[in-house]
């Protein structure tokens, strides 16, 4: 890591099951590396800050950087980050912390060709062993556009979320309620299904 990280950790005192439970999870990451620190924000005593980074719901986690000044990547998790997402809870650390991006060069310009605004959420549990390729794939992209946010959302945590969005089997992304991927594709044709109603020229 080459930048330092902050993990805001978004908790409610009352109705958070898992609220310590990821709170324990974003401990074990502090002896890794000393460029890593948590901030608890309560959700209820909060709302503002909840508001900026896009969270209505506890246990969220959103995740800046310092690079002079400090910085949103734009990388959110909504529920714990516990089995396999333990995976992509890591991966997004190191990204965020100086990691180069794994995405090819065709996808990233068509990335940097998105000028509007896009959500990808990215429902996983933490039994499915293909939920963090797609994570950090959504992850990688949100980080490499100022357009772009991506979740990931645990789907047993947040079964109105996956009604809403009609889940049947994770990984499941839905970008801006319009395009839905199922499964975990190769990284260029995940780039391409996600931002296909959103890129100029193609």
């Amino acid at each position: 890591m080459t930048r330092p990280v902050r993990l805001l950790l978004f908790t409610q005192t009352l109705g958070c099951e898992t609220c310590l439970q990821t709170r324990q999870i974003l401990d074990e990451l502090l002896p890794l590396s000393d460029k890593i620190t948590i901030e608890e924000v309560n959700l209820v005593l909060e709302p503002e800050k909840a508001k900026h980074y896009g969270v209505d719901r506890a246990p969220a986690i959103a995740m800046t950087y310092e690079d002079g000044e400090m910085r949103d990547s734009r990388i959110r998790f909504l529920g714990a980050p516990a089995g396999y997402e333990f995976v992509s809870l890591v991966q997004a650390v190191l990204l965020v912390g100086g990691r180069a991006s794994t995405l090819s060069a065709e996808s990233l310009r068509r990335i940097g060709a998105v000028g509007t605004s896009v959500t990808l959420r990215v429902f996983t549990t933490p039994s499915c062993p293909h939920c963090p390729r797609a994570v950090s794939l959504a992850h990688e992209m949100a980080f490499a556009s100022p357009h772009i946010t991506a979740y990931a959302v645990e789907a047993t945590e947040f079964p109105d979320l996956a009604r809403r969005y009609m889940v049947t089997g994770v990984p499941k992304t839905v970008v801006n309620d319009e395009v839905e991927i199922l499964g975990a594709l190769p990284p260029d044709a995940f780039v391409e299904q996600a931002l296909a109603p959103f890129t100029i020229g193609h």
